[in-house]
């Protein structure tokens, strides 16, 4: 087998299983929202419905990078896969047997949450192990895995919306649950077990690792308190974005406004897996853009132009995070590097429910959706303002840890 077809083959498969579980996902995050918006008429509820996973990520998050560290990058990713798709399919299993009940829910999203962070640095991993560690080779393969992933989610909201419409929003969670299974077989048969470059963590001392190396660490500490910022912000638009629907044509609609970030996110993912260089201001001036485009979300506006604001901020998304991530990928010692990407994604994520319930509470609260969007607007703001203090970092980590320099981490020189 040429280096080529070892190259090609896995990450076909690793690309393939991420666009059809992303899928299934991104059409339950317009069906379960609405499904409890609809059923309750409680924006407060549905933004506890969306915080829940995020919670999950938060509190058993770090299980993951432990599970991650011992299983391998692969067997983590398959674990996972099954594990959510039984967890999906229980939904609309007991709202057919009229068991159904709303701590039901919110227990479910808990749990599948707390298997994102583990499966997000997996993935990544294992790009790693199948491209190498070179960073400009792990910006590009990162680009091109962010544009596939942002296609199905440009293509799952719109869909959902429809197939809300169509088929009812229980059996779009079985498609959901239907996709995990695919993506399992899909990872089982084309990525191989060996080749990733998570190492062994035979001197670390627990999941709290990869938790004080970000801290040691000036420049991506701030990057990290920074990007958890905008989370908030991020998470305040998905809260808001299904109530401004309700009053502007309905759940297909909700489906394209959320359409509008992964389409936009593609253009970026794209730009990203043709990039000369992993280093200049490119990540800068991206995290610039993601702030200053969301201001216009609290202008009385038409609905187009709150899908153009969304998909810049998708557009900014795809050419940060690429480089965020390759930078972290090589930088990091191969022993920590499972648990350090399951710390971040942790970190960036544990500020997402306060997004969600902020928005949530607010619309209903106020009857109005302006004063939720100043969140999103705000938040995006000031995560900009302490993450581009992150990127211009340059000095050496506070305190010796690994055979990593803070000037590795520093993505947007």
């Amino acid at each position: 087998m040429t280096r080529e077809t070892r190259v090609v083959l896995p990450l076909t498969g690793l690309l393939a299983a991420d666009v059809i579980s992303t899928t299934g996902t991104e059409m339950t995050a317009v069906a379960l929202p609405w499904f409890v918006l609809v059923a309750t008429g409680s924006p407060a509820q549905m933004g506890a419905v969306l915080a829940a996973e995020f919670v999950g990520m938060a509190v058993l998050g770090l299980w993951g990078g432990r599970a991650a560290t011992l299983l391998g990058p692969r067997r983590m990713m398959l674990a996972s896969d099954l594990v959510r798709a039984v967890l999906i399919a229980l939904i609309p299993l007991l709202y057919w047997a009229g068991a159904l009940s709303f701590p039901v829910v919110l227990v479910v999203g808990f749990v599948v949450g707390a298997f994102f962070p583990g499966y997000s640095s997996s993935q990544r991993l294992v790009m790693a192990g199948i491209v190498g560690d070179d960073e400009l080779r792990l910006t590009r393969a990162g680009g091109l895995m962010n544009s596939v992933n942002e296609t199905a989610s440009f293509v799952g909201p719109a869909l959902g919306g429809v197939l809300v419409v169509l088929i009812g929003a229980a059996n779009v969670l079985v498609v959901d649950a239907v996709s995990y299974l695919c993506a399992f077989g899909l990872v089982a048969l084309l990525v191989p077990a060996a080749g990733t470059s998570a190492g062994a963590d035979e001197n670390g001392s627990g999941v709290l690792d990869g938790l004080r190396y970000v801290v040691r660490h000036r420049a991506l500490r701030r990057q990290v308190l920074g990007l958890g910022v905008i989370e908030v912000g991020w998470a305040a638009m998905v809260a808001t974005l299904p109530v401004v629907a309700m009053h502007h044509g309905g759940a297909t609609v909700a489906g394209w406004l959320l359409a509008s970030y992964g389409a936009g996110s593609v253009v970026g993912g794209l730009i990203s897996a043709r990039a000369r260089t992993a280093s200049g201001r490119t990540a800068t001036w991206a995290v610039v853009g993601n702030a200053a485009v969301l201001w216009l979300l609290v202008l009385p506006v038409p609905v187009w132009v709150l899908a153009g604001a969304v998909a810049a901020n998708g557009v900014c998304s795809g050419l940060f995070f690429p480089r965020f991530f390759s930078a972290l990928t090589s930088g990091t010692p191969p022993a920590l590097r499972a648990r350090v990407m399951t710390s971040v994604t942790i970190a960036i994520s544990t500020p997402g429910p306060v997004g969600f319930l902020g928005a949530g509470f607010l619309a209903q609260r106020t009857g109005s959706t302006t004063p939720s969007l100043l969140l999103v607007s705000v938040a995006a703001t000031v995560g900009a303002l302490i993450t581009i203090r992150g990127l211009a970092v340059r000095a050496a980590p506070d305190a010796p840890l690994g055979r990593v320099d803070a000037d590795t981490l520093a993505v947007g020189e």
